[in-house]
C-alpha cells in the first residue's frame, strides 16, 4: 500500500511537472505587458544611462575627418606604334602602382613637402589638439644636437614675466629664457616667438598645457600609412582613391594634394634618370665606333689613291656581298652579346638598388630576349623596393627581410644564368659566323693581292659603318619612345574634403544607444518574463492543476498600504473590495445554504506559506458574512504565528491555546468586534505543541460548544506548506478555502493543493486568489471566470513563518533587477 502512495505521487509530480513545461511555453502577452509596464522604469532608467553615455562618447572623442583625390593613371606608348617595337618601358599594374603610392618611400617624400618638422599640440583636460599649420607660438629650429629628443613631447610652461621653461615628463631642458631669444641646449638650437596676441590669456586660464615635436620624417610617415586609404574606383579608367583620416582637417586635405602631386613628380624624376642612364651607355658606344668607322674610311680612301682602284670584278663583288652579310649579322650577335653583358654589370654593381637596375631594360630594346629577361629584372625591382619599404620599421635579423633577401638573391641567379644561356647561344652563332667569314676569307686568296686587300678594308669599313648606324638608329628610337611617352597620370578631382568629421557621428551614436539601451532593456524584461515563476492569474491555476479545483473567488490589490490584516469592509463597504468579498459569500452560499435552522458551518482557510492572505481574508470574509445578519466567530488556529490578535487590535494574553489546555475558559477567551455579530478568539500565547492541541478532543468540545451560539465558524489555519498542523481541520470544515496570492505564490504551489485533494479526498476544498492586480486587464491579460474589479491592496507584514527576526533581503543587485 504505501508503494502504491508513493507511485501514485511521483506520477502526479511529473504530470505537474508536464504541465508547468507546457504552460511556460505558451507565450502571454497579457503578462509580458504587465511585467514591461511594472518595469518601465528600468527602460528608461538603461535608455537614460546609454543617452549619457553616448553623450560622454560624442563629448570626449577627437574628431576624424576625411580628405580625398582622385587619380587616373594612363602610360602611353607612341614610338612602339611608330617604330613596331617592343615599348621600353614594361607596364606597372595598378596594385604595383597602388603599392608605390603605400610605400614609405614615397609618403616620407610627401611628409618633407608639408610643414611637418615641428607639430604643435594643445593638451585640455580630456582632448589634444593638434594646431596646423601654426599655433599660438612657433619654434625657429636652428640645430639639432641630440636626435634622442625628436618624437618625444616637449612641454613649454609659459610665465607672465615674458619667460618659458621647457619640460620632458618631470625632467627640466635648461633654464628659463626668454620669449623670442636664441636658445642653446644639448639637445637643439631654437627660438621661441609668440604670433598669437591672445596667447597669454589661454595661459591664464590654465586649463591648457602646450607641447611641441621635433618629428623625423619616417616615423610620420609611417603614422600616415596606417591612416591612408587607397582603392580602385575603376579598374578599366585606372582611377584610383586615396584617402587620409585625421584628427585635424588640414593635415589632411594638405596631405592628399601633396601625394598626388608627389606621386607624379616621383614617376617623372625615374623616367628622367632612367633615360640618362641608357643615353649615356649609347653615347660611349657612339664614340668608340665613330673613331673606328673614321679611320677605317681613311685607310680605304688612301689604298684606292694609292692602287688606283676603281671597282672589283664579279667574283670579288660576289664574295664581298657574302662577307657583308656575315659581318652584318656578326655585328649583331655583338650588339646583343654587349647588351646582356651590360645587364650583368648592372645586376653587380646594382646591389640593392632596385632602380638602376629596371633602367636598363631599354638596352634590351629589339634582342631576342628583351621580354623574357626584362620582365625577370621588373620582378627583382619590385623585390627591392620591397624590401627597401619595410627595412625602416623591421630589423635585419627580422624573418621578412630575411625572406625577402632570399627571394631576391634565387631572382638574381635566375636573371644571371638566363643572360649566360643567351650568352652561350650567342657565342655558337659568332662561332659559326667565324667559321664561314674563315671560308671564305679562304677563297679570296685566289683573287689578285691588290683586290683582296682592298676588299678586306672595304670589309672593315662597313662593319663599323654598320655598327656606328645600328647605335644610331637604337639611339634615335629611344629619343622618339621618349618624346613619345607621356605620363598622362592626373588629379581628377584635386581634393575632396568636408569640415564636418566623419566620425564619430552624433545622430549615429544617438540612434544607436537608444537602440542599445532598448535591446538591454527588452532583454533583462524577457529574461524577468522567463523567470517569472509566481501564480498570476486564476487560469494558471487550473491549468496547473491535476485535481478539479473549484474556483471561488479572487480578491483585487488594495492600493493603500496597511500594517497588518485588517478589517477594511466596514471602513469601505461600497468599495471593489467589499464588493469582492461580497461575491466570495455569495459563492459560498451556492455551495452550501448558510441558515439559523441548520448547525453552524465551519470555513476553514489555509495556504502553502505565510504571508499569502489567510488572515486577511477570513477577518474580512467574517466580517461580509456577519453584515448579512449571521453570527459570526474568527477562531486563529494559527498558534505558532498568530495574526488575528492584530487585525483587531487586541492583545494575545489568552486565546485558543489557553482554552485548549484548560487554562481559561471559552466565554472568557470570545472577544467582540466593532462590528456586529462577529466575534473572534485570538490564538493566545505560542505552545510549544500546537500540533496535538489542534487534533486533541478538547478542540472537538470548543467546536461543538461554539456551533450552539454561531451560524458560521471561519477558522484561520496555519499554512500547510510547513508545518500540517491545519490539516485535520481542513478535512472536517465544510467550506476548506485555500488561499493563492498573485505575484507571490509559487506556480508549484499548485502541487500542494493536488497533494491535499488525492491524498485526503478534499474535492470539496475551493481557491481564493488574493491581491490581484486588476490593472493588468488594461494591458489585454485576463484572469478568467470573470472575477475582475479593478481594485486591489497591499501587506506590510514580512513572508517568514519561523523567524520574524530574520528579515528577507531582496538579494543581489542582479536578483534586485531580475526579480518580477
Amino acid at each position: 500500500m504505501y508503494n502504491e502512495d508513493i507511485n501514485k505521487l511521483n506520477s502526479n509530480f511529473d504530470s505537474y511537472r508536464e504541465r508547468l513545461t507546457n504552460f511556460s511555453n505558451e507565450f502571454e502577452l497579457g503578462l509580458f505587458l504587465h511585467i514591461l509596464r511594472k518595469n518601465f522604469y528600468l527602460v528608461a532608467i538603461i535608455i537614460c544611462v546609454a543617452l549619457v553615455g553616448s553623450y560622454i562618447y560624442l563629448r570626449y572623442t577627437a574628431p576624424v575627418y576625411e580628405a580625398r583625390t582622385i587619380i587616373q593613371l594612363s602610360n602611353k606608348d607612341n614610338a612602339k606604334q611608330i617604330l613596331n617595337v617592343n615599348q621600353f618601358y614594361e607596364d606597372n599594374t595598378i596594385l604595383a602602382e597602388i603599392e608605390l603610392m603605400k610605400s614609405k618611400l614615397l609618403v616620407t617624400r610627401v611628409v618633407k613637402q608639408l610643414p611637418l618638422e615641428i607639430s604643435y599640440f594643445e593638451k585640455g583636460k580630456v582632448l589634444t589638439d593638434q594646431r596646423y599649420p601654426t599655433s599660438s607660438f612657433v619654434l625657429e629650429l636652428i640645430a639639432i644636437k641630440d636626435s634622442s629628443i625628436m618624437d618625444t613631447p616637449i612641454f613649454v610652461h609659459f610665465n607672465k614675466d615674458n619667460t618659458f621653461q621647457l619640460k620632458v615628463g618631470e625632467r627640466n631642458l635648461g633654464e628659463q629664457e626668454r620669449v623670442g631669444k636664441s636658445v642653446s641646449n644639448k639637445y637643439f638650437d631654437f627660438k621661441l616667438l609668440i604670433i598669437d596676441a591672445n596667447h597669454y590669456k589661454r595661459v591664464d586660464s590654465g586649463e591648457i598645457e602646450f607641447y611641441f615635436k621635433l618629428n623625423r620624417a619616417g616615423t610620420l610617415a609611417s603614422s600616415y600609412i596606417r591612416q591612408m586609404g587607397i582603392k580602385i574606383l575603376n579598374s578599366t579608367a585606372q582611377t584610383i582613391e586615396i584617402s587620409l583620416k585625421d584628427n585635424n582637417p588640414g593635415i589632411a586635405r594638405d596631405f592628399v594634394v601633396a601625394h598626388s602631386s608627389e606621386y607624379i613628380q616621383f614617376d617623372l624624376e625615374n623616367r628622367e634618370k632612367s633615360a640618362k642612364s641608357i643615353l649615356k651607355f649609347i653615347d660611349s658606344q657612339l664614340d668608340t665606333v665613330y673613331q673606328n668607322l673614321r679611320d677605317s674610311e681613311l685607310q680605304l680612301n688612301v689604298y684606292k689613291k694609292e692602287n688606283k682602284i676603281s671597282n672589283l670584278d664579279n667574283l670579288a663583288t660576289l664574295y664581298f656581298d657574302y662577307f657583308r652579310q656575315f659581318e652584318d649579322e656578326m655585328v649583331l650577335v655583338d650588339l646583343e652579346t654587349n647588351m646582356l653583358n651590360q645587364v650583368l654589370k648592372a645586376i653587380d654593381e646594382g646591389k640593392d638598388d632596385g632602380m638602376n637596375v629596371y633602367s636598363i631594360i631599354p638596352l634590351l630594346t629589339g634582342t631576342k630576349y628583351e621580354s623574357s629577361i626584362a620582365t625577370m629584372l621588373d620582378k627583382l625591382r619590385e623585390l627591392l623596393v620591397q624590401r627597401e619599404e619595410i627595412q625602416y620599421d623591421l630589423k635585419e635579423t627580422s624573418s621578412r627581410i630575411q625572406s625577402l633577401d632570399y627571394s631576391i638573391n634565387i631572382q638574381k641567379n635566375l636573371i644571371v644564368e638566363s643572360i649566360k644561356s643567351a650568352l652561350d647561344k650567342l657565342k655558337i652563332r659568332k662561332d659559326f659566323l667565324e667559321s664561314k667569314i674563315a671560308e671564305y676569307e679562304a677563297n679570296f686568296g685566289t683573287l689578285p693581292k691588290k683586290e683582296l686587300e682592298y676588299a678586306r678594308l672595304k670589309r672593315l669599313f662597313d662593319i663599323n659603318e654598320k655598327y656606328y648606324t645600328l647605335l644610331l638608329e637604337k639611339k634615335t628610337q629611344y629619343r622618339i619612345s621618349q618624346a613619345g611617352y607621356v605620363p598622362e597620370n592626373r588629379v581628377l578631382e584635386q581634393v575632396i574634403s568636408s569640415n564636418e568629421p566623419i566620425s564619430p557621428q552624433k545622430g549615429l551614436i544617438t540612434s544607436s544607444a537608444i537602440v542599445i539601451g532598448l535591446l538591454i532593456s527588452m532583454g533583462i524584461i524577457i529574461i524577468k518574463y522567463l523567470m517569472h515563476n509566481n501564480i498570476t492569474s486564476l487560469s494558471e491555476i487550473t491549468k496547473l492543476s491535476n485535481a478539479s479545483i473549484s474556483i471561488l473567488g479572487m480578491i483585487p490589490k488594495y492600493k493603500k498600504d496597511i500594517p497588518t490584516s485588517q478589517l477594511l469592509i466596514d471602513k469601505s463597504p461600497k468599495s471593489m473590495i467589499s464588493e469582492a468579498f461580497r461575491s466570495l459569500r455569495t459563492n459560498l452560499q451556492f455551495m452550501g445554504e448558510v441558515n439559523p435552522n441548520e448547525d453552524a458551518r465551519t470555513v476553514a482557510i489555509t495556504s502553502t506559506t505565510s504571508g499569502e492572505g489567510k488572515t486577511f481574508v477570513a477577518i474580512n470574509l467574517a466580517g461580509i458574512i456577519a453584515y448579512s445578519g449571521q453570527r459570526v466567530i474568527v477562531i486563529d488556529l494559527d498558534m505558532r504565528k498568530p495574526k488575528i490578535h492584530l487585525g483587531f487590535d487586541v492583545d494575545n494574553i489568552r486565546g485558543m491555546s489557553t482554552v485548549l489546555i484548560g487554562k481559561s475558559p471559552l466565554e472568557d477567551c470570545i472577544q467582540h468586534s466593532k462590528v456586529d455579530n462577529l466575534s473572534f478568539i485570538t490564538a493566545g500565547p505560542i505552545p510549544p505543541n500546537p500540533a496535538e492541541l489542534i487534533i486533541s478532543p478538547k478542540m472537538k468540545e470548543v467546536l461543538a460548544q461554539l456551533k450552539k451560539d454561531y451560524d458560521v465558524i471561519i477558522i484561520d489555519n496555519p499554512p500547510v506548506g510547513l508545518v500540517t498542523d491545519g490539516i485535520q481541520m481542513i478535512k472536517e470544515a465544510d467550506h476548506p478555502i485555500y488561499i493563492f496570492r498573485a505575484d507571490f505564490s509559487k506556480k508549484q504551489y499548485v502541487q500542494m493543493v493536488d497533494r491535499l485533494i488525492n491524498e485526503n479526498n478534499l474535492h470539496k476544498l475551493s481557491v481564493v486568489l488574493n491581491c490581484v492586480d486588476i490593472d493588468r486587464n488594461k494591458y489585454g491579460y485576463s484572469y478568467g471566470y470573470g472575477y475582475g474589479y479593478g481594485y486591489g491592496y497591499g501587506y506590510g507584514y514580512g513572508y517568514g513563518y519561523y523567524d520574524d527576526s530574520k528579515k528577507q533581503s531582496d538579494g543581489s543587485w542582479f536578483n534586485r533587477i531580475f526579480k518580477s
